[in-house]
């Protein structure tokens, strides 16, 4: 039987997720809290349901929708018992202002191969199928079965992936993945954990066991002045990264603004308010550093 995975996004015509155009498949769950975050909503593995309070109009019909009685009104405000709902989704398809929207979907690896198999034509002109999140190894059976239903098809296959899991279950992908787009944050472990949650270690071993096994690696930094913008954090980004085998280049992914919006509108805390991008020298210099270790570095996706 068909795996079951729980997916919130299905996005076509990426070309800033590996070569070519690609469709991108973002799964649910992540074991990170990045500050940064740009999906938020990603992070729990169920599937959730968002509200965005300034477009309620109060109709009710949310309350009278939902068999667990999950939602009630409290002083004249509707509020959501977490631990009560489920994420069915119901109260999402009668909001008529649409200020309930659900975030997850249950697909089958055949339910998702049907969705793929529509872009198939750019799959065969040097694009293919990415695996993001969230992180898509909180969800490795689904992940797995997906992997390989895509290698059948001949579609070439992206992981992107900030490689906190098991060793031997990232391990076991690379015969089946064609490129890791593989995230390295920080390269000190205590400022990694203050930043995301987690410490370093194990996402550091993953990307030296992954590179032994012989993947192919593509490395991305999220570049947030003051945070890990520092010569230090580059010199020990390019100490780490340049005996590394398979790596294929080092993208340096200045920071934007665009994740604060998104954890405005679903009233989400958001750390770096006041955090400005990098500027195009702070940029250019992190990369000469970088490259004076022989690694290839692209600023951007």
């Amino acid at each position: 039987m068909s795996k079951t995975g729980i997916i919130f996004d299905i996005k076509r015509y990426s070309i800033h997720d590996g070569p070519g155009t690609r469709t991108t498949v973002h799964l649910k769950g992540c074991p990170l809290a990045c500050w940064w975050c740009h999906n938020p909503e990603s992070q729990s593995v169920a599937p959730v349901v968002l509200f965005r309070g300034e477009k309620c109009i109060g109709c009710g019909s949310c309350v009278k929708s939902c068999h667990n009685g999950a939602i009630s009104v409290r002083g004249g405000t509707l509020v959501t018992d977490d631990g009560l709902c489920d994420g069915c989704g119901k109260c999402c398809e009668v909001c008529p202002p649409e200020a309930r929207e659900l975030c997850g979907r249950h697909y089958t690896v055949d339910e998702l191969m049907t969705q793929l198999h529509k872009d198939e034509i750019f799959f065969r002109d040097g694009g293919g199928v990415t695996f993001s999140g969230g992180e898509p190894f909180m969800q490795p059976e689904f992940l797995f079965e997906a992997l390989d239903a895509c290698g059948r098809a001949g579609y070439h296959r992206t992981l992107d992936t900030c490689g906190f899991v098991s060793k031997s279950v990232i391990t076991d992908s690379v015969k089946r993945a064609d490129l890791y787009l593989y995230d390295v944050k920080h390269m000190d472990p205590e400022k990694h954990k203050e930043y995301t949650g987690v410490d370093n270690v194990v996402i550091l071993e993953n990307l030296r066991a992954i590179s032994e096994a012989g993947a192919k690696i593509n490395i991305r930094v999220p570049f947030m002045p003051g945070l890990n913008s520092g010569d230090e954090n580059m010199h020990a980004l390019g100490r780490f990264v340049q005996p590394l085998k398979g790596i294929t280049g080092v993208n340096i992914l200045p920071y934007h603004t665009v994740a604060k919006g998104k954890h405005d509108r679903w009233h989400m805390e958001y750390k770096l308010s006041d955090l400005l991008p990098p500027t195009e020298n702070q940029t250019r210099h992190a990369a000469g550093i970088l490259e004076g270790y022989g690694l290839k570095v692209h600023i951007g996706g």
